[in-house]
């Protein structure tokens, strides 16, 4: 009788269904998610990756918040356990065993595992005793500038990467043809070293111009080639996280920082690289600081990818999980797309003006105000839009991935009725119930005089006169809660009359000839800009 022929057995494998982090919020996930943490300095997104990577230790040992690798940023992790751990998986994943005492020892570099309690330890979906260290790869900035180092041929597990490259030429050509992208140059395995197995970058030899008989001419050829591990940081680290990453027998990749010591081109490259070949098995953390890496993330357009930014309050870190709708929203206009709105992900607060020059201003101004004190200053962007017109879309964007953003236009927007309305109604005010009564006060007193708002662009508030004064205070009051801060003296230039200047060479004179930090002149400026970095919602 002939047996019916078995169903392999599928490869022991974890993933995170979900994490609760400590301010409450639950991410749900798939096998193939990609989750991106961003945020300013100190908010917690290296800290994720370290308690992802932790938890099981701590579970295992039962830590609090008194032990320093005890988590921090999350509360708990749900886990899905698939397929068994066979010989099959011991001798694929460890370059040698030893017996101890009768009892079965696999060992690898950093690690060794006992056969029998590590079976039983997966049976019952524990990952105790450093279990998690077979599923879970934590690549931070170290790990890269050595994973790239020639392998020792007397230590080959066959999961290391380079072992991989050397077992397989179609492997090694993908990720060369990856590494071309990046640095014009190939990555070639050479596989004719008797000690080690290197990596070498440059123009690769064409392998049809040699035959079995000339391969050792052939190796000759690529051993004159420069060493990956004699390289920069920039392209080690890169070939590294390709090697991790497209190699890797890990179902859960933490990556910390992959945009470190890459040029904005690579880190661009780097972030559609790993998003348009994520396997379907396998699940990627990553935080970054970079603008490049995660424009390159979005380009891909993969339903898998989720951005959390993270904002730190006290000890409580607040994720705000991004939809993809409202990212690809965002990136459909061509004004956010090629503009630097993304930056604002990584910055406590967006301040967005009319012009470069406002911007110019407002940030001597501020930086100025803390040198001044021996401060540090404040975790501010600045960007503008070419005008008001684009303030709303910047705006919406901006508050859509929940960054604080903070707008300055000149007094002349409150002439414009329905260009007020619209950026006002982009920071979430109701005009109707707000503001519709106190500025039909201020059209009315407005309008009952000749050339009236023709004037106050340069003298701000102190033009109106009767009951509109008292109406516009509210009025301000209701636009400085939301983000949106009016020009009190008109425009910039009415900060200080006596340099009869165009914008542009106003500020320069300014920047150049004033003490921002003291010059009295300068006081309503140094005021106002003060409310801007005491806001916050």
């Amino acid at each position: 009788m002939i047996e019916a022929e078995q169903t392999p057995r599928q490869k022991p494998e974890i993933h995170i269904n979900s994490i609760t982090f400590n301010d409450g919020t639950t991410l749900s996930l798939e096998s193939n998610s990609i989750v991106v943490f961003t945020g300013a300095n100190n908010c917690g997104k290296s800290q994720v990756l370290k308690d992802i990577e932790r938890y099981w230790f701590n579970k295992q040992y039962n830590l609090d918040k008194r032990h320093n690798l005890a988590p921090k940023v999350m509360t708990n992790i749900s886990i899905d356990f698939a397929g068994d751990i066979n010989d099959v998986f011991f001798e694929t994943r460890f370059y040698r065993d030893r017996n101890d005492g009768g009892l079965k020892i696999y060992e690898s570099a950093n690690y060794s595992y006992q056969k029998e309690d590590t079976v039983s330890n997966w049976k019952n979906e524990s990952l105790y005793n450093d279990l998690h260290k077979l599923f879970v790869k934590f690549i931070d900035t170290e790990q890269r500038l050595t994973t790239s180092k020639a392998l020792q041929r007397m230590n080959q597990p066959e999961a290391h990467p380079i072992f991989k490259l050397n077992k397989s030429e179609e492997l090694s050509q993908t990720l060369s043809t990856y590494f071309r992208q990046a640095f014009n140059a190939d990555l070639v395995v050479n596989r004719n070293e008797t000690i080690d197995i290197p990596l070498h970058v440059g123009e690769a030899p064409d392998t049809k111009a040699y035959t079995i008989a000339t391969q050792d001419i052939y190796y000759a050829e690529v051993a004159k080639l420069s060493r990956l591990d004699e390289q920069g940081d920039g392209m080690r680290s890169f070939a590294s996280i390709l090697l991790d990453t497209f190699t890797s027998e890990h179902s859960i990749t933490l990556i910390d920082e992959p945009e470190a010591f890459l040029h904005p081109p690579q880190a661009r490259l780097l972030g559609k690289m790993l998003a348009n070949n994520n396997p379907s098995k396998r699940q990627l953390f990553i935080s970054t600081h970079s603008e490049d890496f995660l424009q390159g993330l979005i380009d891909a357009g993969k339903e898998n990818v989720t951005v959390i930014r993270i904002n730190r309050t006290k000890n409580i870190n607040q994720m705000s999980i991004l939809q993809n709708t409202e990212i690809r929203n965002l990136w459909s206009n061509p004004l956010l797309r090629y503009s630097n709105i993304l930056s604002g992900l990584f910055y406590e607060k967006v301040v967005v003006c009319e012009s470069d020059y406002d911007c110019l201003l407002y940030k001597s101004v501020i930086d100025a105000i803390y040198e001044s004190r021996d401060e540090i200053a404040p975790d501010i962007m600045f960007t503008h839009c070419g005008g008001k017109d684009r303030i709303k879309t910047v705006v919406y964007a901006l508050r859509a991935l929940n960054v604080t953003v903070v707008a300055i236009t000149d007094f002349d927007l409150l002439n414009d009725s329905s260009k007020f309305k619209e950026i006002t109604a982009a920071f979430g005010v109701d005009w109707g119930t707000q503001l519709a009564t106190h500025m039909k006060v201020i059209y009315d007193n407005m309008n009952a005089k000749i050339n009236s708002w023709v004037n106050i662009k340069s003298i701000g508030k102190q033009g109106f006169d009767d009951n509109a004064p008292a109406a516009y205070e509210i009025v301000e009051q209701v636009c400085r809660g939301v983000g949106l801060f009016v020009v009190p003296v008109g425009e910039i230039e009415s900060f200080e009359k006596t340099v009869n200047k165009s914008k542009k060479d106003w500020v320069y004179y300014v920047i150049e000839n004033y003490d921002l930090a003291v010059e009295p002149k300068l006081q309503t400026a140094r005021e106002f800009v003060q409310c801007i970095v005491d806001f916050n919602l």
